[in-house]
């Protein structure tokens, strides 16, 4: 059952994405599709936001490429890799074994959508943040987040969102003086203020150090796609990720992880949080919970001794590879779909 599995998904971003097509296309030998055109909006099946910019930057054709000649199915350039999208004609004329839900606004629109097609495909909620189970109760679930009280009669599996660990390799080089963070957002905007002015204030402290801000709406720009972004994580000898809130899965930290590099972080973002079990205060990262700027530097600087740097990054991957192994996790995930209900 479901051995080369034909799935449609709604796209959340595009690392959550480019994992389920990993998963489903390059383990299970399946297809995976994308909503693209408005009907899927003027239908109800789409609810991400109600505004038309945004339904025209998720749902446009005319940011794809046709693929073939009946205009159902689009090729879609993203950040590293080529998604397809599928129309809402084309959704039921295709064979869909597995509809995924990846917002808990798209649990009831996709619960009718399995129920009006002709194949009666399962229903699967995808949760890479921590929302509760019951924002949108569905009987089969893949979690890449932290989740806890789940009910007994939940066809339910615990996973790590893959990545491409050909592009994210470790590197145990003794990199330059520079420190990077890849934190989206990240500036004196609501919610990173107190975290962004530490990380200026180090700044300014560190001189001889190279200070490097990395994502959407950053100072420095955007590491553009997988291959610049684990190359400039390789070229940096700490990571920063000071990101008030936590993440639900991570990607950020765990391609640090795979890459071997070790970040400096404020744990108490990552209580109840999957991305906590990379963390051991100078074994794999560098906590600075109510430390001051200059207490920061201090044991920045003590890290940074090329033989404990060494025995950090060690820690580092020898963790990473102990606590992810997406080969056994892709077979758990077949066995998974065999229960779905």
């Amino acid at each position: 059952m479901y051995s080369k599995p034909i799935v449609f998904s709604d796209y959340h971003h595009g690392s959550l994405f480019y994992s389920l097509t990993l998963l489903f296309e390059r383990r299970l030998g399946g297809t995976i599709f994308q909503p693209i055109g408005d009907d899927w909006y003027t239908h109800g099946f789409w609810k991400v936001f109600d505004h038309p910019d945004t339904v025209k930057q998720y749902l446009d054709p005319s940011r794809a490429e046709p693929y073939g000649t009946d205009n159902s199915i689009f090729l879609c350039p993203d950040t590293g890799f080529t998604g397809k999208g599928i129309t809402l004609k084309g959704f039921y004329q295709m064979p869909v074994d597995i509809v995924i839900a990846s917002l808990p606004q798209h649990i009831e629109p996709f619960r009718r959508l399995c129920k009006s097609h002709p194949n009666k495909p399962k229903l699967i909620y995808q949760i890479g943040n921590s929302w509760a189970i019951e924002a949108g109760l569905a009987h089969n679930i893949m979690a890449s987040a932290l989740i806890t009280g789940v009910p007994e009669h939940i066809h339910f599996i615990s996973y790590h969102q893959e990545f491409d660990l050909s592009v994210f390799y470790p590197d145990f080089s003794y990199p330059g003086q520079k420190i990077s963070s890849f934190v989206n957002c990240f500036s004196s905007s609501e919610g990173y203020a107190f975290d962004w002015n530490l990380f200026e204030t180090v700044e300014r402290l560190m001189p001889d150090w190279t200070f490097k801000s990395f994502g959407n709406v950053c100072r420095d720009g955007y590491a553009v796609g997988p291959d610049e972004l684990a190359k400039q994580m390789k070229q940096s000898r700490f990571i920063w990720h000071t990101k008030n809130g936590g993440d639900g899965y991570g990607h950020i930290i765990y391609n640090t992880a795979a890459v071997a590099k070790p970040m400096i972080v404020k744990m108490e973002y990552y209580q109840n949080k999957m991305g906590r079990e990379l963390m051991i205060d100078g074994k794999t990262c560098i906590a600075i919970d109510g430390l001051s700027p200059q207490e920061v530097v201090n044991k920045i600087l003590y890290y940074s001794d090329e033989k404990k740097y060494e025995n950090l990054c060690k820690n580092v991957y020898k963790n990473f590879k102990r606590k992810v192994d997406f080969d056994n996790e892709g077979k758990s995930i077949q066995n998974f779909m065999k229960g779905l209900k």
